[in-house]
C-alpha cells in the first residue's frame, strides 16, 4: 500500500473492552500469567504447592498452568504456598504482584504485611478503573 506525504498515518482506536465479564476474564488472564511467571522464578521449590493447587483446580491446560484465576483461585494458592513455605511465601506472592502491576502497567504501594488475595482484589479494581477511564476518553 502506497500514501502519499500528506497522508498521515494513525494507529487504530485501542479498542476498549466493553462488559465487566470481559474486563474481569483479562484481568484473571493477566493474573494467570503473573503467577506463573512469578513461580517460574523459584519454580523447584514451588512443584509441591503446584500439584496440590492444579489437582484442586477445574480448568487446566497444559503442564500446571491455568489460562485464569478467579478470587477463589488465589485463597487456594495462597494458602498451598503459606502452608508449604510458611514466610518465604511472601516473598514470592509479591514477587508475583509486582509483575501483575507492571503488566496492568501501574505502579502501587505494596503494604509490608499485605495479603495477597486482598493485595489481588486492589489490582482488580485498578485494572478496572483504568480500563473505564480509557473507554471515557
Amino acid at each position: 500500500m502506497t500514501s502519499s506525504p500528506d497522508q498521515i498515518y494513525t494507529e487504530p482506536p485501542c479498542e476498549v473492552e466493553d462488559t465487566t465479564t470481559e474486563k474481569t476474564e483479562r484481568f484473571e488472564e493477566l493474573l494467570a500469567e503473573a503467577v506463573y511467571e512469578g513461580l517460574s522464578w523459584v519454580s523447584s521449590l514451588v512443584a509441591p504447592v503446584l500439584d496440590s493447587y492444579i489437582q484442586g483446580s477445574t480448568t487446566v491446560e497444559t503442564g500446571f498452568r491455568k489460562s485464569r484465576m478467579n478470587r477463589q483461585d488465589c485463597e487456594a494458592f495462597e494458602k498451598g504456598l503459606e502452608r508449604v513455605l510458611r514466610f518465604g511465601a511472601k516473598v514470592i506472592e509479591y514477587r508475583i504482584l509486582k509483575i501483575l502491576y507492571a503488566k496492568l502497567e501501574t505502579s502501587e504501594h505494596i503494604e509490608q504485611n499485605f495479603r495477597f488475595t486482598d493485595e489481588v482484589e486492589t489490582a482488580k479494581k485498578l485494572y478496572k478503573s483504568k480500563l473505564h477511564a480509557r473507554s471515557t476518553h
